[in-house]
């Protein structure tokens, strides 16, 4: 990587860390531990239910409520801050393509966005594992997490470079499509990253991750995810490939 593109990551990573999103990551990562930890001191250790209760634990708090309000913060970051405060120009002038300032800035982002969800994940597990949680658990859930945060942050960082209200397109996205259509209606499921998660964590887990219901296809998480992510991408790079200095003077 050049100095132009190391430029353009680390502006990107001060940029997801301002405004006191590093303590919104420390307590991302926190909570499914603490919860763990009040699980295991406050309840009975009956076989089985530490199982249980970290399957849902991880499926529907972290796969469906952390992981993509962690991508959505920090996607739309990646450009919506610089669109906000109007230093998007300043970067652009730089000699680097604009399709690699995509590239870059989307990886930026989605590496934080994994590395924060994945600890969630493995903090966790940590704290209740035993013969019944083994390594295979944690690989499955982690790889979701990672996968999800790709995908995840390709949409949001076309969102934050679009609108100044990324970070509220995102979270309505969430809420409705993800958290409400997608768990609702069988069809909207196989255009769901969400679902897409869940089918990871069981694929890459093995017999360590069951669902009682069937998930997507993995053939459908594969094709389809990489489909979305390069029309997110490629939308992206045509926005701001499309981008004029003057829209901001």
């Amino acid at each position: 990587m050049n100095g132009a593109l190391m430029t353009v990551a680390w502006l990107t990573w001060r940029q997801l860390f301002a405004r006191r999103r590093a303590w919104l990551a420390v307590a991302i990562v926190v909570l499914p531990f603490l919860l763990t930890f009040f699980y295991r001191f406050a309840s009975e250790d009956r076989e089985g239910d530490r199982l249980v209760f970290l399957m849902n634990l991880n499926r529907d708090l972290i796969l469906g409520v952390l992981l993509p309000i962690t991508a959505v913060i920090f996607g739309t970051t990646a450009f919506g801050g610089e669109v906000e405060d109007g230093t998007l120009i300043y970067l652009l002038v730089r000699p680097v393509p604009r399709w690699q300032v995509v590239l870059v800035k989307f990886a930026v982002a989605a590496l934080v966005s994994a590395v924060i969800v994945a600890a969630s994940v493995l903090l966790a597990w940590f704290a209740l594992r035993n013969a019944e949680l083994p390594p295979a658990f944690a690989k499955g859930f982690v790889t979701a997490t990672l996968v999800g945060a790709v995908l995840y942050c390709g949409i949001f960082a076309y969102l934050g470079l679009v609108t100044r209200r990324g970070l509220v397109v995102g979270l309505i996205y969430t809420i409705v499509f993800e958290n409400i259509l997608a768990r609702n209606l069988p069809g909207v499921k196989f255009l769901s990253v969400r679902e897409y998660a869940i089918s990871l964590a069981q694929w890459a887990g093995g017999d360590a991750v069951k669902w009682p219901a069937p998930g997507v296809p993995m053939t459908t998480v594969w094709v389809a995810g990489s489909i979305i992510l390069a029309i997110a991408l490629a939308a992206t790079m045509r926005r701001l490939g499309r981008y004029e200095m003057a829209e901001r003077l």
